[in-house]
């Protein structure tokens, strides 16, 4: 799905059938099996506006497609508040986005919310979520602490990606994507000018060495 991809490559830099979207997928699936979902998605955090975006979600192609791209506020349900203070949530939602129609459930929202938040450090990159149609149908704790692992391992997978391109871009001299984050932008003047200063100077590698580990004895 274009629309997907879309979102993919825009805010995490993953690019279509890479390894690494596969791996969001499966991790997406395996922990909406695991408790119970009918549906698993992954929202990415749009920095300037402050929202979530929905850029997957399995168990139904019809739910993709009416999910994909919409915008949740930070704060906003479930998956905004998990968003917005850093903690897995579970409940009934409580902001209602355009869903596809469950004719085996007889009902167009969902009726459980687990989501948890995908950290770097600190730094919110997103959410995974998943949801349930059936009425009677109730996540605990037990599933809360799985899908915050879930998350952990989602965003690992994605900080990867990141750090590889850059690095990737750096060899080959091409230009490196915007930065995610501040913090991405202040890695990646480190990583230019360590690149500089080795492209200056190639017969001088063993004494850069040096020179950083001394940096890093110091801080």
């Amino acid at each position: 799905m274009r629309k997907r991809q879309a979102v993919l490559q825009t805010y995490l830099r993953v690019s279509r059938r890479s390894p690494e979207e596969q791996v969001l997928r499966l991790l997406i699936e395996l922990g909406a099996q695991f408790v119970g979902a009918e549906e698993g998605s992954l929202l990415v955090l749009d920095e300037k506006s402050n929202e979530l975006v929905f850029a997957m979600t399995v168990g139904s192609r019809s739910s993709e497609e009416a999910l994909i791209g919409q915008r949740v506020p930070l704060g906003k349900g479930i998956t905004g508040l998990a968003a917005q203070t850093r903690e897995v949530q579970i409940g009934a939602p409580t902001f209602a986005t355009r869903q596809a129609r469950k004719p085996k459930t007889g009902g167009e929202q969902p009726k459980a919310v687990l989501a948890a938040p995908m950290l770097i450090a600190d730094r919110l990159i997103g959410v995974i979520t998943a949801v349930s149609f059936a009425p009677r149908k109730r996540f605990g704790s037990r599933e809360a602490l799985l899908y915050g692992r879930i998350a952990a391992v989602a965003a690992v997978v994605v900080e990867q990606r990141r750090r590889l391109a850059a690095v990737e871009a750096l060899q080959r001299g091409k230009r490196l994507p915007p930065a995610a984050s501040e913090e991405e932008r202040l890695e990646r003047q480190i990583l230019e000018t360590v690149a500089r200063l080795l492209g200056s100077r190639p017969e001088a590698k063993a004494q850069i060495a040096r020179l950083l580990s001394d940096i890093e004895a110091l801080l």
